[in-house]
């Protein structure tokens, strides 16, 4: 579409299709279970994508974009055609929102109907499930999890595969066990469900391909012995799921396929052993994460999967507090993440270890960062996390536009997102004006994290901006409820906004809302 100046502004199909809607009932109020019907019919998708359409449009419309698209409070929106005279009115008569709707439904049908690349139109979506636990030993639930793991990272490398993260999937798996009802809640084809039973020095494992439709097995496989041998089986399963779902490789994908980081059996069991205690976030499990690693390190000093691990259990030691010595465990970590861009410069997470490593305030190198994020998105466009993390660089280095875009398209590749990729969410709208928006994803985040103080402080702001000053002195005495003092000069001091008319949009935001200096 075109914005008031006669620019020429490009929109997702998505948004293209929601301003069609509102379009067609311009002056009406349209409501969301409206919009999500006509724009999402048969897909699960969350409000979120409704408002960052909606923010497209509006960032579209220009400086009256307020006045010309409302929102209607728990309702819905309603495109403004009123001509009362005023400047809105000259903006947007109604023979500009026939012709909008024109230029909306002309896009959208070229981009239904337009004929589109092979490799495009082949693009399959699939979920692997966590690994059934055999053992008889709940804590051997570390290797059949990592198994598992180590699938979903094999597969996302694959371009003409949508592959759902780790956490969506295994997140849906423990709320049923219905591959129909699994299939239908990550929106996915397929499904990927194993087994493992490990005793000793021996395996059994199982794998199948499910069709989510059905819930019909469309191709098993299983292995019983070494467990040395466990590496042979999962490239043979690799292999079989590329074969079965006729996916089409391109050269450099052959060539990866089923390269595995390591032959030691037991750096790959420490590994593994690592992975999970890195993701229980206290010092004495970040302690003994960064024994596991780098015993496999030991084990094998090629392991480039293991030195990226490493490099993260350091810098969260960093960002958390757990060491007195951050320069030291700093440099550790910087030293890791190189070595796994060195040893293995095609693994996205060794580029994506050493991104947010990059982007952590104690080193805050925002080129390099984004650089690092950019090629691990490249090698695994499926990376949610890289596309979240990289919205965070963007916002911070003054470009909350770009922001945007990345982390609405973190949100498309992933239908159950963690809690934090509403922050850079909230962040991107906040910096972009669009205090509705930013409001709802930061109520998201607090809905589900409600002591996140970050996220409290820009809420207190966004508050201010949009007037509503009982809501932000309620928040305020919730953020002073965490220890911490709610003045403007102690909250700029932790929050970490560098570019000054962002910082300058907080600031403001803060004292509309009444906090003192």
């Amino acid at each position: 579409m075109r914005d008031p100046d006669g620019n020429l502004v490009p929109l997702r199909p998505q948004s293209l299709h929601v301003l069609s809607v509102l379009s067609e009932q311009a002056g009406a109020l349209v409501t969301k279970d409206n919009l999500m019907q006509r724009v999402w019919p048969d897909t699960h998708v969350t409000d979120d994508s409704l408002v960052q359409c909606i923010s497209e449009i509006r960032k579209a419309l220009g400086p009256e974009a307020g006045a010309l698209l409302r929102t209607v409070p728990k309702q819905g929106y309603c495109l403004d055609v009123s001509s009362d005279g005023s400047h809105r009115a000259s903006l947007l008569t109604p023979a500009r929102i026939a012709i909008l709707a024109v230029v909306a439904v002309v896009a959208l049908a070229a981009l239904l109907f337009t004929p589109r690349e092979p490799v495009a139109s082949n693009v399959q979506s699939i979920a692997v499930l966590p690994f059934e636990n055999l053992s008889g030993d709940a804590a051997q639930s570390y290797y059949s999890n990592g198994l598992a793991e180590e699938l979903i990272v094999d597969l996302s490398r694959i371009a003409d595969l949508r592959v759902v993260s780790r956490a969506a999937s295994f997140s849906v798996a423990q709320q049923t066990s219905d591959p129909r009802q699994v299939a239908d809640e990550l929106n996915v084809s397929y499904l990927v469900e194993g087994s493992v039973r490990r005793e000793g020095n021996t395996l059994r494992i199982t794998a199948a391909l499910i069709d989510g439709a059905s819930g019909e097995n469309l191709w098993a496989d299983s292995y019983a012995g070494a467990e040395a041998e466990v590496f042979d089986f999962q490239e043979r399963v690799l292999s079989e799921l590329v074969r079965v779902l006729s996916v089409r490789l391109s050269q450099q994908e052959r060539e990866r396929l089923g390269v595995r980081g390591t032959r030691d059996v037991d750096a790959f069991d420490n590994y593994l052993r690592g992975m999970e205690l890195a993701g229980l976030l206290t010092a004495t499990d970040n302690r003994r994460a960064e024994e596991t690693f780098s015993e496999a390190i030991r084990r094998d000093p090629y392991y480039a999967a293991a030195h990226a691990q490493l490099s993260i259990v350091l810098s969260m030691r960093a960002e958390y507090g757990w060491t007195s010595d951050v320069t030291n465990t700093v440099a550790r970590a910087v030293q890791h993440a190189e070595r796994a861009v060195a040893l293995s410069p095609d693994l996205p997470f060794a580029h994506f270890a050493l991104g947010r490593l990059l982007s952590r305030s104690f080193v805050a190198d925002l080129a390099g960062a984004s650089a690092e994020f950019e090629r691990a998105i490249a090698l695994d466009p499926n990376y949610t996390d890289a596309y979240a993390f990289y919205a965070i660089v963007q916002i911070a280095d003054g470009r909350a536009a770009d922001g945007l875009n990345t982390i609405s398209e973190a949100f498309a590749r992933n239908p159950i997102p963690p809690y934090w990729y509403y922050m850079p969410l909230g962040l991107a709208n906040f910096f972009l004006g669009d205090y509705e928006a930013a409001e709802a994803a930061l109520t998201e985040l607090l809905q589900r994290n409600a002591n996140l103080q970050n996220a409290l402080r820009l809420q207190i702001a966004t508050y201010g901006h949009m007037g509503r000053l009982d809501d932000a002195d309620w928040l305020v005495m919730e953020y002073e409820a965490l220890g911490v003092p709610a003045t403007i000069s102690d909250i700029m001091q932790v929050m970490a906004v560098e570019h000054p008319p962002y910082r300058e949009a907080v600031i403001q935001g803060l004292r509309l809302a009444g906090l003192p200096e």
